[in-house]
Order: C-alpha cells, then sequence, then structure tokens
C-alpha cells in the first residue's frame, strides 16, 4: 500500500507516457511549457508507473497475483485526490521561465477541457481537468489530481518513454506531438500516409498549413531539425504522389556533450559514420576509409557533397566508390 505524501519530481532521464495519454497529447495543441510541466510531473510517478509494466516473470513468482491500481492506492485519502508539488527550481533547472507563464499554463490545464476521458457509464466519454486547485508561493506550484486522472498515467500494457529534458530545448511544441505519432510505428520503422489522412491523425485543421508544402516547411522541418539535434530518435521523409513516407531513425546529428574527450567535429563524424554503417552495410574497411574522407576534407564539407546525391540502394563498396567519383566531380 503506498503512503499518500504528495508526489514530487525526481531526477531522470527519462519519463514514460501510456499509450492512451500518449494518444491525448497527439490529439491536441499542448504548449512547450505544458509539455514541461507534464514530463516534470511524469517524472515524480515513473517509480510506480513500473509497477504496472509486464515482465516475464521467475518461476517461483508464477503464482503471485498481480496488484490491481486500486490495491496499490487504496491509501490515498482526500476523496480520491493526489497530490503534487513542484519547485519552481525543476522547471527553471534548463531553461529560464516566467513565473507568471507557467502559473497561466497551470490554469490552462486545470480548464475542464483540456482531457477526455473514457466513461464506460455512456459508452464514450467526458471532459475533465488534468490537474486541480493550483496553487503557487515564491518556491514552488501545488495541484491535485484525481484519481481516475492518475490511472490514466498508469494504463502501462503499452507506452513510450520519453527524454525528460526534450521540452526544455526543443523549439516547436508541435516536436513532442509528432514524435509520439511517429512512435506509434517505431516496431516496423516507417509509416506511409496522405496529406489528409496526415494532418486528420495529428487533429490540425486541413487549411491550417495551405497544402503540403507549407505544412513541410512549418511543420514538418522544424520537428526533424529539433529531434536530430536533441533526441536519440529522429526520422527521414519523402512526399510523392500525394504520400508522405516517413522512415524512423537513429537521429545522425545529436552532439554527446558529456562527452568532453573529443571535440565537437569528431563526434559528428563518428555519429555520421555509425548511421552510414548500419544504413550502407558497410565493412570496417568501409568505415575506416570514410573516416579518412571526413578527416582530411571535414565534417561539413564532405557531408554537403554527399548529402542525398547517392541512390539508397547503393551499399558497401559501391557506396564508397560512388563517393570517391562525387568528389573527383567537384
Amino acid at each position: 500500500m503506498m503512503s499518500n505524501s504528495p508526489f514530487s519530481p525526481k531526477p531522470r532521464k527519462k519519463v514514460l507516457l501510456s499509450k492512451d495519454f500518449s494518444d491525448i497529447l497527439v490529439s491536441q495543441e499542448t504548449s512547450i511549457i505544458e509539455q514541461r510541466i507534464i514530463t516534470i510531473l511524469l517524472s515524480s510517478i515513473k517509480d510506480e508507473q513500473d509497477l504496472f509494466i509486464s515482465r516475464k516473470q521467475a518461476l517461483g513468482a508464477l503464482n503471485e497475483k498481480q496488484l490491481s491500481f486500486d490495491d496499490y492506492f487504496q491509501g490515498w485519502a482526500n476523496q480520491g485526490l493526489v497530490e503534487f508539488i513542484i519547485p519552481f527550481a525543476e522547471l527553471h533547472e534548463l531553461k529560464k521561465m516566467k513565473n507568471s507563464v507557467i502559473q497561466n499554463a497551470l490554469i490552462n490545464m486545470a480548464n475542464i477541457n483540456w482531457l477526455r476521458l473514457r466513461d464506460e457509464s455512456i459508452n464514450g466519454f467526458k471532459a475533465v481537468p488534468f490537474i486541480i486547485d493550483p496553487s503557487w508561493n515564491k518556491k514552488s506550484i501545488f495541484f491535485k489530481m484525481d484519481k481516475a486522472v492518475l490511472q490514466h498515467l498508469h494504463q502501462m500494457k503499452r507506452y513510450f518513454s520519453l527524454k525528460k529534458e526534450l521540452p526544455f530545448e526543443i523549439s516547436s511544441s508541435n516536436t513532442i506531438r509528432f514524435l509520439l505519432w511517429l512512435m506509434r510505428y517505431k516496431k516496423q520503422g516507417y509509416v506511409i500516409k496522405s496529406y489528409t489522412k496526415l494532418l486528420q491523425e495529428l487533429s490540425i485543421p486541413i487549411k491550417k498549413y495551405e497544402g503540403h508544402y507549407r505544412f513541410e516547411r512549418d511543420f514538418v522541418r522544424p520537428i526533424k531539425a529539433d529531434l536530430d539535434q536533441f533526441n536519440d530518435i529522429s526520422f527521414t521523409y519523402s512526399f510523392k504522389d500525394s504520400l508522405f513516407s516517413f522512415r524512423i531513425e537513429q537521429a545522425k546529428y545529436v552532439v554527446d556533450t558529456e562527452n568532453c574527450s573529443k571535440s565537437i567535429e569528431e563526434i559528428r563524424i563518428d555519429r555520421s559514420l555509425k548511421y552510414l554503417q548500419s544504413k550502407r552495410l558497410l565493412n570496417e574497411q568501409n568505415v575506416n576509409t570514410l573516416r579518412r574522407l571526413y578527416q582530411v576534407k571535414g565534417y561539413n564539407e564532405l557531408a554537403r557533397n554527399i548529402k542525398k546525391r547517392i541512390d539508397p540502394d547503393i551499399k558497401g563498396d559501391q557506396y564508397v566508390k560512388a563517393i570517391f567519383k562525387l568528389l573527383e566531380k567537384n
């Protein structure tokens, strides 16, 4: 049985989103500030979420009864409400925000239309606030959450992980929304959708971007730039015959700022070679040859010369030869 002390943030590299909650974030617009608050909130319940993740049991544990959500949370008082405390310092940790802006986001999240939960009694949905009774002082923000909403965050039969600092680094509020949509297709590694179907699944009005070109320019490209730079998973894409094709890939340009023994140039080269080795089926000799080319030409120049100029079906030795042919022409 859990204690009824308030939830508070924990240091995490990643937080977990239930598929149910992920679907909600995909289907509605949330501001970057709201996304930051959500990741801080999720960091405080991750240990409890772990209890609801199915794992292979040891032989001696086969007869143990799996506790239900109510079993875990029957100790909560306050008529089914749970309490959260988030210090302002947690939200300011990576990037400064005005306290007044945070407060406005809290008020918006307390609006009854912020969240929709399934209501089995009517075989439909009901609108509920994500948080209840937000308040604050000079040091912290406080709010409550209905146990039904908390249970929604613990439906971990399917879940996604998200880098905790990502909402503090991205430039577009669409980035996390699109990433969570893309993660639905992570297992198959790609997704192909018509432009209109894509907008429909992202709950974007068809007239918002005045056609696929502006959607690509104003929506897709900023998101890709964010994920390439700040996330471990990104994507490549193309548009042809009214279809968007997205392929989920490891981000190519993420820089490991903790690795101080290497220059940014060296880290970029390492990342690029790791990506090309997987994508182009390169052997060790191929990789060593390309590493020397990067060192002679420089990362930016070589990347610019070969980017999108070699047929994606060319692999291995033939790929390296194609690079040399391109360089001879330049």
